[in-house]
């Protein structure tokens, strides 16, 4: 509700009563609405697809008339890349670029995007999308961090030592992967019958609250390179322990193959993709966070 309001600009009561007039309009609940959450009905289901299907289709014709010389990019990305690495690096590309209008936009679904005039996304998969015009930028990496006031009061002189400590998990690697994050980097310790005991676990839209804990000194995270780069730089949390476990994962800026040479588009994509190489600097960074 939130997420759509902003991209409204109205606020999240505006949306919620549109929705109830909807419901009634049609004689029929679209959602079911929990204590922090809400889900699609059966008859909501069968509507998404079609609804989402004709927004694109009206998307397209708008594209279709829309003037073409216009300088203006949309960025679509998770909110996790937005919060903790886009929004922090993107007033350096305003400087690069200042005649572009960037519109950041929260991407929620990948299945359900499709990539328009002037637009790029950010994409992490194992391979790069299909019939999209992509460049790697990043692969991800996993790490044990706390911050440093959380360390210097639980001493880690080894991996199996974090696994007494309070753990956070996120459950967002697990919906990838045959594994939950915490899963695979005890299995490259070498630590493969240990079981992680989460302290608190977070849902998918609710993630970032972990990184929030951990800043808080409340444990230990098992940090997505490009959502802790930020604070790694700073100072605010640091690595336990090795291993930093490489993931099979790899982020990717797409966009549609005939906007790939548009101005706007190739520069950001290029930014991007030197921005993102100073992840690399991580690597560095462990050794003296330890």
């Amino acid at each position: 509700m939130k997420d759509a309001a902003s991209e409204l600009a109205v606020t999240p009561g505006a949306v919620s009563q549109q929705i109830k007039s909807l419901e009634e309009d049609l004689g029929v609940q679209l959602f079911l609405r929990k204590t922090r959450a809400i889900e699609l009905t059966e008859e909501g289901h069968k509507l998404q697809p079609e609804v989402t299907d004709s927004f694109m289709k009206l998307r397209h014709a708008v594209d279709q008339v829309r003037p073409k010389d216009t300088s203006d990019l949309k960025i679509y990305a998770a909110g996790m890349i937005i919060r903790n690495w886009l929004l922090p690096h993107l007033h350096s590309f305003s400087e690069l670029a200042p005649s572009v209008k960037t519109n950041v936009k929260t991407l929620q679904s990948w299945e359900d995007f499709q990539c328009g005039e002037g637009e790029v996304a950010f994409c992490l998969s194992r391979k790069p999308p299909i019939d999209l015009h992509s460049r790697c930028i990043h692969r991800l990496l996993l790490m044990p961090l706390a911050s440093p006031e959380f360390i210097a009061a639980h001493p880690v002189a080894s991996a199996q030592d974090i696994l007494n400590l309070p753990l956070l998990e996120d459950v967002i690697f697990g919906l990838m992967s045959d594994k939950s994050g915490w899963e695979s980097w005890i299995e490259a310790a070498g630590l493969n019958e240990q079981t992680p005991n989460y302290a608190m676990t977070f849902d998918p839209l609710s993630a970032d609250y972990a990184l929030d804990m951990a800043l808080e000194g409340k444990g230990v995270i098992l940090g997505w390179s490009i959502q802790v780069y930020q604070a790694l730089a700073q100072g605010r949390l640091r690595m336990l322990c090795e291993p930093l476990l490489e993931t099979d994962f790899h982020y990717y800026t797409v966009c549609n193959e005939t906007e790939a040479e548009k101005p706007q588009v190739k520069a950001f994509m290029d930014w991007a993709q030197k921005e993102a190489a100073l992840m690399s600097t991580l690597r560095s960074m462990k050794h003296s966070a330890a």
